[in-house]
C-alpha cells in the first residue's frame, strides 16, 4: 500500500515486536490484577512472581529440548491470516489475564508465583496455536 523505507522499517519493527509485546501486556496485567486483589507486593512476593514466570518459561524450554522437529517455519507475526492471528493473540492474552484473576482471588499465599506461572504457560501456549494451524496447512 505504502512504498517507502519508513513503512518497510515500521513493518519490520511490528513483526519483531508482536510476541514480546503481547507477553509484556500479559505480565503487566497479571501483576496489576494481583496487586489489585492482594495489595502491594512485598519483595518476597515480587521474587515469587518472577520465579513463577521463569519456571513456566524454563519448563516449556526444557520440554521442547526433546522436540526434534525444530522451530516453526513462520513466527506468529508472519501468519498469512492476520485477523485470525490477532484473534488468537488476543485470546492468549485474555485467557492469561482471566487465569491470573482467578488465582489472585483464590490462590492463597502462593498466588504471586501461581498467577505468573499460569499466565506465562497460557500466553505462550495459546499464542502458538496460530503458528501450528499454519504449519499444519490450515490456511
Amino acid at each position: 500500500m505504502f512504498e517507502s523505507s519508513y513503512f518497510r522499517a515500521l513493518e519490520t519493527a511490528l513483526q519483531g515486536a508482536g510476541l514480546p509485546y503481547g507477553y509484556a501486556i500479559t505480565v503487566w496485567a497479571t501483576g496489576s490484577v494481583l496487586g489489585g486483589e492482594r495489595g502491594m507486593p512485598s519483595v518476597a512476593s515480587i521474587f515469587m512472581f518472577a520465579a513463577g514466570a521463569t519456571v513456566a518459561y524454563g519448563g516449556l524450554r526444557l520440554l521442547l529440548t526433546w522436540n526434534m522437529g525444530g522451530e516453526a517455519d513462520r513466527p506468529l507475526t508472519r501468519s498469512p491470516h492476520a485477523i485470525r492471528a490477532g484473534l488468537v493473540h488476543l485470546a492468549a492474552i485474555g485467557l492469561a489475564i482471566t487465569s491470573s484473576t482467578l488465582i489472585a482471588k483464590f490462590g492463597g499465599g502462593a498466588a504471586w508465583a501461581l498467577a505468573s506461572f499460569a499466565a506465562t504457560l497460557l500466553y505462550l501456549g495459546v499464542s502458538s496455536i496460530e503458528v501450528a494451524l499454519v504449519e499444519d496447512g490450515h490456511d
